[in-house]
């Protein structure tokens, strides 16, 4: 077999990389899994299929199948608290600040990592422990998005106590929008409520 100079040259991943890689598969797997098929028809075997894995790979990184939805929502939460950047947003006017955090908003809350989180979290309403985990999730989004939107608008004039107000006031429209799209409103029928998320966020927030 024809071994190429850049594959020799290539240096070999750590037992730690392909542990990390190999989770990071099983993990996606699970939110693709979750989207198409919901946390009571969802199979490890399904997931292990979907990863290009094992199930055997399932039960050496994750105890039980309840460990791995663990892991994903820790992931998801990662992933949906790391879409603001603070750092580039207050590069932007006000307006166009409010314009974009709120399509960022939009944007994680249709995405199929909240699909996915919405699954766990109804699973978790009947099982105190997975439960347990989604609330602790949920309060370290929350305790770090409450900094990040305070950095972003900390030049609207806006006390903190009053960006966390509009914070929430976010957080609720947009997740019921969400849900609402899924249920059965089509895509022309959501974008107007949308504009008006932000004209409303404009005269609170903004610059006019």
């Amino acid at each position: 077999m024809y071994v190429t100079t850049e594959a020799l040259n290539r240096p070999r991943r750590t037992q730690e990389e392909r542990r990390a890689e190999t989770r990071r598969k099983l993990i996606d797997a699970t939110i693709i899994v979750l989207e198409e098929r919901g946390a009571a028809q969802m199979t490890m075997a399904e997931v292990a299929e979907k990863a290009g894995l094992t199930r055997g790979a399932i039960q050496y990184h994750f105890d039980t199948p309840k460990a791995l939805l663990k892991a994903t929502v820790i992931e998801i939460a990662a992933r949906l608290g790391g879409m603001l950047d603070a750092d580039e947003l207050i590069k932007m006017d006000l307006n166009s600040r409010i314009d974009k955090v709120i399509d960022i908003s939009w944007k994680g809350y249709t995405s199929a990592n909240y699909m996915a989180f919405l699954e766990i979290a109804v699973q978790g309403r009947l099982d105190p422990d997975l439960g347990a985990a989604v609330r602790e999730t949920l309060n370290e989004i929350e305790e770090g998005r409450a900094g990040t939107w305070f950095e972003i608008f900390a030049d609207s004039g806006r006390t903190r106590e009053e960006i966390a107000g509009w914070r929430t006031a976010l957080q609720v429209m947009t997740r019921g929008l969400a849900i609402s799209k899924m249920i059965s409103h089509p895509e022309d029928a959501i974008n107007p409520q949308i504009d008006r998320f932000k004209e409303m966020f404009k005269h609170q927030l903004g610059a006019g």
